[in-house]
């Protein structure tokens, strides 16, 4: 497309070549493999204007990108190494009501398929095989698999009962050949390597929309963008408040203070209505005694404590917080 400076500019779909072109930038041998390079970047689609839906289609669209080259005996414990990633990340979001879809070729139909046989084989077995042993929901879906490989895809039900694709695992034997890759093997002989392409967000901007509709707004304490408001019920005391948010930044708390000439029942109200995990109301009594007086999120008051037993509280509390857990 033609922009005023008269350059030409180009959309970028997927960042898969970029990472073959990397990997071509110098001699590969069998004993550099596997190869893992990642990154998180932003990719351009022109979708249809009536098929973009908030944040879950858009145009420009950012992804965790992961690809790895590899032998094809290598193919089982990289696959195993991704899926306790994905594993890992799903248990900490708290998303369980997903299963996965084993995509393989279609065995009557080999002319739509490209890449070793024996390949094609042993990876849907490997996969197979992985997933049943960790007991997720699986299928078998014959003849979804790409033209270039089989693959995995996470299929996630949100709170309104639609499924997403988030994590795919996909195996590809066609850019190594169209882009002549090559390692050198322990014989001296020149030889392709397979390619795994990964995503466990997938599409940063549609996970994030359906996180937000999962938790319904309502972030555990480690995620939730403000994790502490501190309500100051007089000027006096903004002071002190600014102390005790000194001392939660240390420890990596994500705070704000509302120094509002408002009632302190209406600060509570609005935080309330934020879903901020945990609020402070601090008075002349809070100030005088160097404590704070904690609310939590849906179940009310807890009561006045020191900062140091509030942060030793999160800590036991909240297991996925960050950093206090170090």
């Amino acid at each position: 497309m033609k922009l005023k400076d008269e350059a030409d500019y180009y959309l970028k779909p997927m960042t898969c070549p970029h990472f073959m072109m990397l990997y071509k930038t110098r001699p590969r041998s069998y004993r550099d493999l596997p190869i893992r390079w990642t990154s998180t970047t932003t990719n351009y689609r022109y979708e249809k204007s009536g098929e973009l839906t908030g944040l879950a289609r858009v145009r420009s669209l950012t992804q965790d990108d992961c690809h790895v080259f590899l032998l094809s005996d290598q193919i089982e414990p990289e696959v195993n190494l991704m899926l306790d990633m994905i594993e890992e990340v799903y248990e900490k979001f708290g998303f369980h009501d997903f299963w996965v879809r084993v995509s393989t070729h279609d065995p009557t139909q080999k002319k739509n398929y490209i890449g070793d046989p024996a390949i094609w084989k042993n990876s849907e077995e490997i996969l197979s095989r992985l997933i049943e042993k960790r007991g997720w929901k699986h299928e078998i879906g014959i003849g979804e698999a790409a033209f270039y490989g089989p693959k995995l895809d996470f299929i996630f039900k949100d709170v309104l009962g639609r499924e997403w694709q988030l994590s795919t695992i996909q195996l590809d034997m066609n850019l190594p050949e169209r882009f002549d890759l090559e390692f050198i093997d322990s014989n001296g002989t020149k030889k392709r390597p397979v390619v795994l392409h990964r995503a466990i967000l997938g599409s940063t901007e549609r996970f994030l929309g359906i996180l937000i509709e999962h938790f319904a707004g309502e972030f555990p304490f480690w995620l939730a963008p403000i994790q502490v408001a501190i309500l100051a019920i007089n000027d006096r005391v903004l002071p002190y408040c600014r102390e005790i948010a000194e001392e939660l930044k240390k420890h990596g708390v994500r705070i704000t203070i509302d120094p509002r000439n408002e009632s302190i029942g209406k600060k509570i109200r609005e935080s309330e209505l934020q879903k901020i995990p945990y609020l402070f109301v601090i008075g002349d009594k809070e100030a005088e005694a160097k404590n704070i007086s904690v609310r939590e999120h849906k179940k009310g008051n807890l009561g006045n404590m020191a900062t140091a037993s509030f942060l030793a509280l999160i800590k036991n509390t909240h297991s996925t917080a960050r950093p206090l857990d170090k």
